[in-house]
């Protein structure tokens, strides 16, 4: 009989927008072969492949975890930072480019792809116009005009290797997180930041079987394709999906709690309206006896934190606190997406021959 087919063998060449765009078969292996690669069984699964990396904005565990990630397989990965170094981009269709932009994706994205076996964007959005930047333009633009395969590094909507991530050290401290309860909850910050990892945590813990607690103040509602998609992932796994403004309520019995700042999107541009309402709301923080109303919960966040803003240092420097765990696993999923895409999985260790007779 021949071996059953790997799951992960159907990403090769495909874009990854989102953690949505995994089937559950698909989703498991890749997190399975996660924590292979954490326990250093890895190889030169990119030997001879090259990962260009696009960013629109700044990076730290990004640019080096995808960097360190790539050269640990034995590939080579490529930094480009736009407007440093490298042609600002245009990414808009029939647009008159008399501006700062001196290249459109059209051209600039085919030729990326001639030289690179594997493709990744980050970019932020503007803080401009909603309605247009939930649309993830660049990122949708790269991936139409990219014939290699593209890896999101975090854009208006998602941020889906730290979604992993986080799925993945869940996974590592809970063991069986199914059943569990994940709170992702609203933390006050001095600014309006985006909303692609909240999106993504809460995604992918609503993947794992978990039951999903949103906490935030009201006018703080997640995008409603984010939340569509929280209420479907819900709805066939048979889990709840829970929205409270009040956080101490939230935090009764949680199993994680997932600390994230991210702007309002009802005065997403507006930013006098948006700072405004932000400040009502500074009692929004983790701290020592938030964490105490948990089930022994464990205390999660994407970093950079700022302490005693967001969490207080009480949470951060406990046992509790995950943070590290989960900036690490950042590495490890993403040699496993690397190594998926490109079609370089691992051979399937093969079982001794047996051989007749009496044995040791």
């Amino acid at each position: 009989m021949s071996p059953a087919r790997n799951p992960l063998a159907g990403l090769e060449g495909r874009h990854f927008i989102s953690t949505q765009d995994l089937n559950d078969q698909e989703l498991k292996a890749l997190l399975d072969l996660a924590e292979e690669l954490a326990r250093g069984r890895h190889g030169k699964l990119l030997e001879g492949k090259v990962l260009g990396m696009v960013f629109f904005n700044p990076s730290l565990r990004t640019r080096t975890s995808f960097e360190a990630g790539t050269f640990q397989l034995g590939g080579h990965a490529i930094h480009l930072a736009v407007g440093q170094g490298v042609w600002k981009l245009e990414h808009r269709d029939g647009v008159v480019m008399d501006g700062a932009a001196s290249e459109h994706l059209k051209e600039a994205v085919p030729v990326l792809a001639r030289y690179c076996d594997l493709l990744a964007v980050r970019c932020f959005p503007s803080g401009s116009d909603w309605k247009e930047e939930r649309k993830d333009p660049v990122v949708t633009g790269f991936a139409d005009h990219s014939p290699v395969p593209l890896i999101n590094m975090e854009s208006s909507l998602y941020h889906p290797c730290q979604g992993l991530a986080d799925m993945l050290t869940v996974r590592q401290k809970l063991k069986r997180p199914g059943g569990k309860k994940f709170v992702l909850a609203w933390t006050h910050h001095p600014k309006a930041l985006p909303t692609a990892v909240p999106n993504s945590a809460a995604l992918i813990a609503g993947r794992s079987g978990m039951d999903l607690a949103l906490a935030h103040p009201k006018g703080y509602e997640l995008d409603p394709l984010v939340m569509r998609q929280l209420q479907e992932n819900a709805d066939r796994l048979g889990t709840t999906l829970e929205i409270s403004h009040k956080l101490d309520d939230a935090l009764d019995g949680a199993h994680v709690v997932y600390a994230k700042s991210w702007g309002s999107l009802k005065h997403h541009g507006n930013e006098a309206a948006e700072k405004k309402l932000r400040s009502r709301h500074r009692k929004w923080i983790i701290n020592g006896d938030g964490m105490a109303r948990t089930d022994g919960g464990i205390f999660m966040h994407c970093l950079p934190v700022r302490r005693n803003v967001v969490v207080t240092d009480e949470v951060l420097d406990s046992p509790a606190s995950v943070v590290v765990d989960q900036a690490e696993n950042r590495l490890h999923v993403q040699k496993a997406l690397m190594a998926a895409l490109a079609g370089r999985l691992p051979r399937p260790a093969t079982a001794p021959k047996r051989t007749r007779g009496g044995g040791s």
